[in-house]
């Protein structure tokens, strides 16, 4: 069975071919996320697979509040035009294949579960760092949705006032790697990507090394809060930015010094990565459409 494995993200929309047992046959060229309308989104897909006339099936790892078994949004997230939409029906329809759909921090633990660094692990939370904070909580060795799906949302975690923060009050607001690589690019006055900025970082430039040190400062406590609100066996970090040793080193080294300055001992995993980065979301897709299909026999 040939799939195209599709990752929209709050920016970009990555895409993949990928057989039944989740090797991955061949990358696909990445596109600009449509901000407008659930159908430009549709109509971009659709685009993809006509241009691959073997693809049986399509796996759409995405952001947002969902239900995987029936592709209904509750609310899109970094992409609220979805919200109130049956991606997999309108999908199907226009495909005219089958179609599954999971949240993209799920699809991550998904895949680290498969194949990946949660083998044999029961309980772990896994963050996906992009355009803001994606979360999947596994317990049990299943991933935990909760009475109304929200389980695992942690970018609309509130840790400051919004009535004087407005949407900054979010956590995803926060972290979300996108606005603070143009937050960074502003002070220095010129345009950057996150990889030049962490190579700045490395060299020690004072803007940028003092916005980062902000970013890690806020961003600590609430790794540690997480710890002591699931006391998960692992947190692993995902999204692009887990592929960069200048972020996950500093993340890490600072994190521990939080701990070591704690007046008592908390037991804790050192924070760890998804194995395969960028392309868990992807993979994941792959096992909850193969997961869905089996379901549906």
């Amino acid at each position: 069975m040939k799939l195209l494995a599709v990752d929209v993200g709050g920016t970009y929309t990555k895409y993949a071919r990928y057989d039944s047992e989740g090797e991955k046959l061949r990358e696909l060229p990445k596109q600009l996320t449509p901000q407008s309308t659930t159908s430009d989104l549709i109509s971009q897909i659709v685009g993809v697979q006509n241009t691959h006339q073997d693809i049986e099936g399509i796996a759409i790892s995405m952001p947002g509040t969902l239900d995987n078994r029936t592709g209904y949004i509750y609310q899109g997230g970094a992409l609220q035009y979805n919200s109130g939409k049956n991606i997999v029906e309108l999908l199907t329809q226009a495909a005219h294949c089958q179609v599954a759909v999971e949240n993209d921090a799920r699809c991550a633990a998904m895949a680290e579960m498969w194949k990946g660094n949660l083998i044999g692990i029961n309980n772990a939370l896994v963050l996906v760092l992009g355009t803001g904070l994606g979360g999947a909580i596994v317990q049990n060795g299943e991933i935990y949705r909760g009475t109304h799906l929200y389980a695992g949302e942690l970018s609309i975690l509130m840790t400051k006032s919004i009535t004087e923060y407005g949407l900054q009050a979010v956590l995803g607001a926060q972290v979300g790697i996108p606005a603070f690589v143009n937050e960074v690019g502003e002070k220095l006055g010129r345009k950057i990507t996150g990889p030049q900025l962490f190579e700045l970082v490395k060299e020690r430039n004072a803007i940028a090394t003092e916005a980062f040190q902000q970013y890690i400062d806020n961003f600590v406590p609430q790794l540690f809060n997480f710890q002591i609100m699931y006391d998960p066996q692992k947190i692993l970090i995902g999204g692009g930015v887990s592929n960069n040793p200048v972020f996950v080193n500093q993340l890490r080294q600072s994190l521990e010094e939080f701990y070591d300055r704690l007046p008592i001992h908390i037991a804790h995993d050192p924070l760890g990565v998804c194995k395969f980065g960028s392309e868990a979301n992807l993979l994941g897709a792959v096992k909850n459409y193969l997961d869905r299909e089996r379901a549906s026999e």
